[in-house]
């Protein structure tokens, strides 16, 4: 059952994910990293054989990995609601997204203030020695277009592992609200429709009904 309002949704989620930890390997990830995981291993393992390849790891390093277990920890918690999470790397960046049901969101993890960066591979991108404890924010971007959206930051003590279960609740929330909304949207498009095809019906009968008066005149020129 979904409740009708949000804030009791949230309090509902909230209160089935419980407790959430963050383990502190990739030993066991959630399906939605497991392919990007198994390229990472690729790249390590060509990268051991040949000493030095184009196409190093992208994550080894503190805080790649720790981006990495936040994810992972994040899409845990939405499996354990039935829920689905998955990442990829593009261009040596992290690209991710939550499924509610059938509702997609934008998810990233970007570093929070001024940091060190090197040109990789024509892109700026943070400098690998970076250490774990950078500070950083995860964002839930509905439109996958970085309009509306919701965000986390590690804040003093309170680091973004011990979020996850908020973090998870609102994103099942946000995802609810994404598909209201469509529903909305689908009902307006459709009104929108009707309307504009009474208007063409009505602009159809005029035309038929002009070319009645016009047949009707021209017949009389005829008689006459």
């Amino acid at each position: 059952m979904v409740p009708e309002d949000l804030d009791e949704l949230r309090a509902q989620e909230l209160k089935a994910i419980g407790k959430v930890s963050v383990p502190q390997t990739l030993d066991r990830p959630h399906k939605g990293l497991v392919q990007l995981l198994k390229q990472e291993q690729r790249r390590h393992d060509k990268n051991t054989e040949r000493e030095w390849t184009f196409d190093e790891p992208k994550f080894d390093n503190p805080l790649g990995k720790r981006r990495l277990r936040i994810f992972n920890a994040v899409f845990l918690a939405l499996s354990k609601r039935g829920h689905y999470g998955g990442a990829y790397e593009r261009d040596g960046e992290i690209h991710a997204r939550a499924s509610i049901g059938d509702t997609y969101l934008g998810l990233d993890i970007g570093i929070v203030g001024s940091h060190r960066t090197v040109r990789q591979y024509g892109y700026l991108r943070p400098a690998p020695d970076l250490p774990a404890s950078t500070p950083l924010a995860l964002r839930i971007d509905p439109g996958f277009d970085r309009r509306n959206t919701v965000s986390w930051q590690d804040d003093g003590d309170a680091k973004l592992e011990s979020k996850i279960a908020e973090i998870a609740a609102a994103i099942i929330v946000a995802g609810e609200k994404k598909f209201r909304l469509s529903l909305r949207e689908a009902e307006e498009r459709a009104e929108r429709e009707q309307v504009e095809k009474e208007k063409q019906r009505q602009e159809w009968l005029v035309q038929l009904n002009q070319k009645r008066l016009q047949n009707l005149r021209n017949s009389g020129e005829l008689l006459r």
